[in-house]
């Protein structure tokens, strides 16, 4: 799974990481593939997408207030050849 090995990559740099969490939104639950950490501060969240998988409206929404609310949140897609 993608996350999975992203989470890996992530991991062997040095940062913590932590998958499928909870953040609470005005616009419902949001689970975040990935939390990443580094010397003790939260750097936000990745979504992460693998060929034709869709970054919802819904989704996009819920990132938008989080990064506003100081969470940022990053898409990263599976690049071909991974």
């Amino acid at each position: 799974m993608f996350r999975d090995e992203l989470a890996t990559a992530l991991r062997a740099e040095g940062r913590t990481v932590n998958t499928e969490v909870y953040k609470w939104t005005p616009f419902g639950k949001r689970y975040m593939d990935l939390d990443v950490w580094h010397n003790g501060v939260n750097l936000g969240g990745i979504e992460a997408k693998v060929g034709g998988s869709r970054y919802l409206p819904l989704q996009k929404l819920k990132d938008a207030w989080l990064d506003a609310n100081g969470y940022p949140v990053q898409l990263v897609k599976k690049p071909d050849g991974w």
